[in-house]
């Protein structure tokens, strides 16, 4: 018998001690992955103080001498710091405050008969007027301004917010100038112009400028008056703000 024959195996003898040593090292690899691994604690040392902190020499309160806090006396998160003083603490009494119901002063009004010009007169001067406040005495200069002063007392109708029982008791202190008025200039007024007036719309200040192209300088009202565009109403409020010079 030839010793090769020794380490002859078949083909199923050598499969089954590839498996035999595939499982014993599974067996070596698995005990060293699973295994505990264990470290020895790693000693730390924590710098200790040089010096400990200044104890206070904080006597009991006298009368005479107060301990002022400093920054090197560690506070308690919970305490709350001690307010000590040699003197009583001053008790502050807060400054009354005005109430909010207290009576404003009020207006002082005119006295019956007493008459003002309407459009020479201020905010303030038609506040003095009964019925009238800072608001209505607002609306009524804002509408002169865009008239152009006011012709007729009447015209205080068309202030806005204006009710029949407050123009009824304001008007007996009121009177108009109708020389105060600020006219407009029909023959060099621009149609812009024309039509930034409350009574002249803006196919009416277009009726102007265009009659103005045909006839040249305009001289009176009645050129006018065969226009479409305006009404006989229109003519009465209109004609006092219009000069033809």
């Amino acid at each position: 018998m030839n010793w090769k024959d020794f380490f002859y195996f078949s083909q199923r003898e050598r499969r089954g001690i590839l498996l035999l040593i595939a499982f014993v090292s599974g067996i070596f690899v698995g005990k060293y992955l699973f295994s505990t691994h264990t470290t020895e604690p790693v000693e730390v040392s924590v710098p200790q103080e040089t010096t400990a902190p200044p104890r206070s020499t904080y006597q009991p309160y006298s009368p005479k001498y107060q301990q002022q806090p400093t920054s090197s006396q560690p506070r308690s998160n919970n305490a709350q710091p001690q307010q000590r003083t040699y003197y009583a603490p001053r008790q502050e009494t807060p400054e009354p405050r005005p109430s909010a119901n207290a009576e404003q002063p009020k207006q002082e009004k005119f006295a019956a008969g007493t008459v003002i010009e309407l459009n020479a007169a201020d905010s303030l001067a038609l506040m003095h007027i009964p019925g009238i406040g800072a608001s209505f005495a607002k609306r009524i200069l804002s509408y002169k301004k865009i008239l152009g002063g006011y012709h007729r007392i009447e015209q205080l109708q068309e202030v806005y917010g204006m009710y029949e029982e407050l123009y009824e008791k304001i008007t007996p202190y009121l009177t108009v100038d109708a020389g105060q008025t600020v006219k407009i200039q029909v023959n060099s007024a621009s149609l812009d112009k024309l039509k930034s007036h409350p009574y002249i719309n803006f196919y009416q200040a277009k009726a102007i400028v265009e009659t103005r192209k045909k006839k040249g300088k305009l001289s009176e009202v009645a050129e006018l008056q065969l226009l479409e565009e305006f009404s006989e109403d229109d003519w009465i409020r209109i004609t006092p703000y219009l000069d033809f010079e």
